[in-house]
């Protein structure tokens, strides 16, 4: 009979100090990722269309840190929009909504999605925003 498990997170990615792990629940059919990302760099610049239920809409759980979210209802346009947000923070991005997040402090987040509906509903813009 099992008492305790202890689990090891799956480490996706590793470069220049930010880390992104997945895992799964026992209690989900779901995964979930949970990221790191030093201060000054940024991550996104993409949308999603909503064909998996967990990108419509994505939530993404602030766990620590600052950040500044840009988004736009434009796919293939340039940022409308930004917002300073800071830990403990629960973030929805609606479908078709092209956003992307500076780590203003080391952040730390969860998204509730697993890496394959991220990857099969993730769509990155013809031109690469600075």
């Amino acid at each position: 009979m099992n008492q305790v498990e202890v689990l090891d997170l799956n480490l996706l990615s590793e470069k220049e100090g930010n880390r992104t792990y997945d895992f799964e629940g026992i209690h989900s059919q779901k995964g979930r990722i949970l990221a790191f990302r030093k201060k000054g760099s940024f991550s996104g610049n993409h949308w999603h269309e909503g064909k998996s239920t967990t990108k419509n809409p994505e939530e993404m759980l602030i766990i620590s840190g600052r950040l500044k979210l840009y988004w736009t209802d434009e796919p293939e346009g340039i940022y409308q929009h930004s917002k300073l947000i800071e830990a403990p923070t629960l973030i929805r991005i609606y479908p078709g909504i092209k956003h992307r997040v500076e780590a203003l402090e080391d952040l730390c987040f969860l998204e509730f999605n697993s890496l394959a509906e991220h990857v099969a509903d993730t769509y990155y813009p013809n031109h690469q925003e600075k």
